[in-house]
Order: structure tokens, then C-alpha cells, then sequence
């Protein structure tokens, strides 16, 4: 039961990690974003704190393809993590490897729910000063607060492409260029550092071949009858 109960903490921080507002609404875009991911200081909000390992590299690609979209969560130590989604048609694809074993597990709405819950804990307000650049795109500022956190943050946006595509905070009204998310882990700083507009190639959006496609529920049940 505890094996079990570990896997659910595990994916349900995942499903908040790669979780994504559904709607289909606004600019489309097509191409690549990178985020530089940081770990910081809550209290003097310093680079490299609490860290494993001050080494590690972290990063947060995401492939757009109009209404199809790719998440990969890469870290240098622990690898990589994927999830696949169809804005339109809200599906929603987890790519997992466990015990040399690919899954492809589907996210059921519900689920999806539930998340949408927690993502409401942060709010956002707005604030007009200063502006500034990410990749060389102009970012609107907000402040951001969280419950976790005893102060409140600056974080910066662009309308130029809609939040859909990376949709940290609900509230937000475009695409995050720098901003943060609150963990049990700790406090995490996303920066663009790359934004380039092409066409992905549509396999990028497909399931690879070997993996076993699956539900949420069946997956877990797979897990537990490993113990």
C-alpha cells in the first residue's frame, strides 16, 4: 500500500506539473518554447539553494503545433518526463517509463478537475512597472501570491501568444515569460530563453511506438499488483 501510495503522490505531481487550461480560444501558434528552470531561495530569492545538487540542469521544452502540444520536463539528473495533449478535444497522454516499461496513460477529466483546483491558489494582480524582455519578447508584469509564500512576486507575460500554451496560473491573459511555481519540493523559477516559430513535425504529437496505452486507474492498478 505504501509502494501504491507513493506512485499517486508521484503522478499526481506530475499531472500539476504538466497541467494545461483546455480552452481552445485565441492566437494559434506553432514552434518551440524553452524554459530555464531554477530552484531559489524563498526568502532572499537566490539562485542554487536547496538544491540536490547545485549542478543539475533543468528545463521545460514545449512543442506547439496550433492546437496540439508536447510538454518535456528535462533535468539532468532524474531524465526526462513527456506529456502529449489535444487542446481542442481535451485528451490529455502521459508518456511514463517504470521498471523498463513505457506507458502512455490518458488523464481523466476528473482528474483534471482537480487540479484546476489547486492551480487556484495562486492570484495574480496587476502592476505597471517595470516592463521587460525574455527571448526577445516584451513581458507585461504582475505580482503573484501564493498561501506558501510571504511575499509577493514579480512575474511577466506577453499577449502575443495565448496562455493556453503554457498555462502556469489560471488568472494569467497570456503566455508566461517568467514566473514561478510553488512545490512540496520547494520554490521554482521558469524563465524563457528561447521562443522560435516553426512547424513541428506531426509524430512529435503521436505516442511512441512500445508504449502500452492505458487508463489512469488501470495503471495503477498495473503498479499495485507489481508489490
Amino acid at each position: 500500500m505504501a509502494f501504491k501510495f507513493a506512485i499517486k503522490k508521484m503522478t499526481k505531481l506530475i499531472l500539476l506539473q504538466f497541467f494545461l487550461i483546455t480552452s481552445s480560444f485565441g492566437q494559434s501558434f506553432s514552434g518551440e518554447l524553452i524554459y530555464r528552470i531554477t530552484k531559489i531561495n524563498v526568502n532572499t530569492l537566490q539562485s542554487s539553494f536547496g538544491a540536490d545538487n547545485p549542478d543539475t540542469e533543468e528545463k521545460l521544452i514545449i512543442y506547439a503545433k496550433d492546437s496540439l502540444i508536447k510538454r518535456v520536463h528535462f533535468n539532468s539528473q532524474t531524465g526526462i518526463q513527456e506529456s502529449i495533449e489535444h487542446l481542442t478535444h481535451s485528451k490529455k497522454i502521459l508518456l511514463l517509463s517504470i521498471d523498463s516499461m513505457n506507458y502512455a496513460i490518458q488523464l481523466p477529466s476528473e482528474q483534471k478537475n482537480e487540479l484546476k483546483q489547486i492551480d487556484s491558489t495562486y492570484q495574480l494582480s496587476k502592476k505597471c512597472f517595470p516592463k521587460m524582455r525574455f527571448a526577445g519578447h516584451k513581458g507585461k508584469p504582475m505580482l503573484l501570491s501564493h498561501p506558501m509564500l510571504n511575499n509577493k512576486l514579480f512575474i511577466w507575460f506577453s499577449k502575443k501568444i495565448h496562455a493556453k500554451y503554457n498555462a502556469a496560473y489560471q488568472q494569467l491573459p497570456g503566455l508566461p515569460l517568467k514566473y514561478y511555481i510553488v512545490s512540496e519540493k520547494g520554490l521554482y523559477l521558469y524563465e524563457l530563453e528561447s521562443l522560435k516559430y516553426y512547424d513541428p513535425p506531426l509524430s512529435i504529437f503521436q505516442v511512441p511506438i512500445g508504449f502500452y496505452i492505458l487508463s489512469l486507474e488501470d495503471f495503477l492498478e498495473r503498479i499495485e499488483n507489481k508489490e
